[in-house]
């Protein structure tokens, strides 16, 4: 059985930026968050509709590599406003390899055994430099805004932006050319009245939307304590009725885990197999996800990330033809993996769908506990009904040595 997995380029919508990051002084909490305006905003005829955020804890800084999907908007037509404690250090474009290594690194695998050792079949599971800016500077004499920073990636224009009220926000941007509702200005006011500035960006003109970069920021040091995700945001830029799906890559010096939403593990003891090919992994992970009405996240994964991990997985990944070394590098990833000290640093995924009236702002903890496997396993028993309960053998670690070359693990597919 073949994995449906989409590659990047292979979904309806772009790969792009949508969440930031940004940090107070150490007594003061560090946050991320994303707004995507757009023109023809008030009719909301797309949207948000998926975010992946992989944010580094390192000693000396914090680095945040962030990318979204978006539906029924085009690429080359919408910006971005993101509010920030502090201006990046720098700014810089992303690449798509990261994410694709995250994912085949950590991603659920689900495999199913015959009660006679033999391996039956795959199932599936859910799985800064200068430059002129095209923003402009429509501040006018008003006073209530002003540029504090602009510059441009190979693919972004930005500029950094102070504001008195959340209207002068707006108004700043809709002589730019994007007009908010009210609903949105009014949600960027929290942010004023903590005297924060804002990160607004857009596609240079002529940039290939086909290929637009996630977008890499480097930050004052946090901890996980004191980062903050402003996701409620986020619902001013979504359409109506859908959710948000999210995928968050934590590397920290132990697990991540939300501090104000429920999060565990899909139970392996409750894991069964339906058929040779079909088990009920999709049914316990939607039993996580509806196990708060207020939202919850499943963790995917929880190890520490050997050196190399991440190599590894990219090269399985283009073997197996998940990844086209095309359109993502391995040499950046390299190097990105070098410069942001990823070695020895703890990987924690996880992922949810959260429905508008669900969807608040996010705030982190440093947690413990036993690890989380992405590699699950069950034994399917033709003889014996419907199913039957978790391979508890040991075969699964040894079938794995033994048969490297077998793509026998079907893995789940992408949600952004």
């Amino acid at each position: 059985m073949s994995s449906h997995r989409p590659g990047p380029l292979a979904r309806a919508s772009v790969v792009i930026l949508t969440a930031l990051v940004a940090t107070l002084a150490p007594s003061a909490p560090a946050n991320a968050c994303g707004g995507m305006v757009f023109p023809g905003h008030e009719a909301r005829v797309g949207g948000m509709s998926d975010q992946e955020l992989a944010v580094v804890f390192a000693a000396d800084e914090t680095v945040l590599v962030a990318s979204a999907r978006y539906e029924g908007v085009e690429a080359a037509e919408f910006a971005f406003v993101l509010p920030l404690a502090s201006a990046p250090a720098d700014v810089r474009d992303g690449d798509p390899a990261l994410f694709l290594a995250l994912d085949e690194l950590s991603a659920p695998r689900v495999a199913v055994f015959e009660n006679q050792d033999e391996s039956m079949g795959l199932c599936g599971s859910s799985d800064k430099a200068g430059g002129g800016n095209s923003l402009g500077d429509p501040m006018g004499d008003r006073g209530d805004v002003m540029v504090l920073d602009r510059g441009e990636t190979a693919t972004y224009e930005y500029v950094v932006i102070g504001g008195d009220t959340g209207v002068a926000i707006a108004d700043w941007l809709a002589d730019a050319g994007y007009p908010l509702p009210a609903d949105y200005a009014a949600a960027l006011e929290p942010y004023v009245a903590g005297e924060w500035s804002f990160f607004a960006a857009k596609v240079k003109p002529g940039a290939d939307s086909g290929v637009l970069a996630p977008i890499e920021l480097h930050l004052p040091p946090a901890q996980p304590a004191t980062f903050e995700v402003p996701l409620a945001i986020a619902t001013h830029s979504m359409k109506p009725g859908a959710e948000l799906r999210l995928t968050t890559y934590f590397l920290a010096g132990g697990p991540v885990l939300p501090a104000n939403y429920a999060a565990q593990a899909v139970d392996d003891d409750e894991l069964v197999a339906l058929s040779e090919s079909e088990t009920n992994y999709d049914a316990l992970e939607a039993a996580v996800l509806a196990s708060d009405p207020e939202g919850a996240w499943v963790i995917d994964f929880s190890n520490p990330l050997y050196a190399g991990a991440l190599g590894e997985a990219f090269d399985e990944g283009t073997w197996a033809g998940r990844i086209d070394p095309e359109t993502a590098s391995r040499a950046w990833l390299d190097e990105f993996a070098t410069r942001a000290k990823l070695d020895g640093l703890h990987l924690t995924r996880l992922r949810t769908a959260l429905k508008p009236t669900q969807v608040r702002d996010l705030t982190l903890r440093a947690a413990s506990g036993p690890p989380v496997d992405n590699v699950h396993a069950a034994t399917y028993d033709p003889d014996a009904g419907e199913g039957c309960q978790i391979d508890r053998t040991g075969r699964l670690p040894q079938l794995l040595l033994l048969l490297p070359v077998l793509a026998w693990i079907r893995r789940r597919p992408r949600r952004a």
